[in-house]
Order: structure tokens, then sequence, then C-alpha cells
């Protein structure tokens, strides 16, 4: 059976990962759990995911990785 992923269950996703980047140390899991998100057509994710690698905050700054997360939040919009 597949299960059919609702906006709230997104936006669920995205408010836990949002949570835990900025209050707990465990950033690796919050950014997948974020591309994961912004990959199902979540744009504030996406959106989200653009900033941190452009401030590269709780990442390694990366403009290619930005643009990329910046422009799917565009096509999500």
């Amino acid at each position: 059976m597949i299960h059919q992923i609702t906006h709230q269950d997104l936006e669920h996703v995205y408010a836990n990962a949002v949570n835990t980047i900025q209050c707990e140390m465990n950033f690796v899991n919050a950014v997948q759990a974020l591309e994961d998100a912004a990959k199902a057509g979540h744009g504030k994710a996406a959106m989200f995911l653009a900033e941190l690698y452009y401030q590269g905050f709780r990442v390694e700054r990366d403009s290619s990785k930005a643009q990329y997360w910046e422009k799917l939040a565009t096509l999500q919009a």
C-alpha cells in the first residue's frame, strides 16, 4: 500500500526540521528531512534550504545547492 503524503504531513516535517536546525545539534537528519519535504513539493522547505546554503548556516556554504533549492521553491510556488 502506498501512503499518500499530505500537505499537513509535509508541514509537520518542515516544522520539526526547522526546530531541530535552530535548537538542536542533529543538523544532518534535519537537513535530510527538509530535502525530502522539498522534493515532495513543500516550497517553504526548499526556500529554507536555499537560505541555509546561501548563508552557510549549519551546512557548508554552497551557492550551487542554494540556487538549486531556490529554483525548486520558485517552481513549487
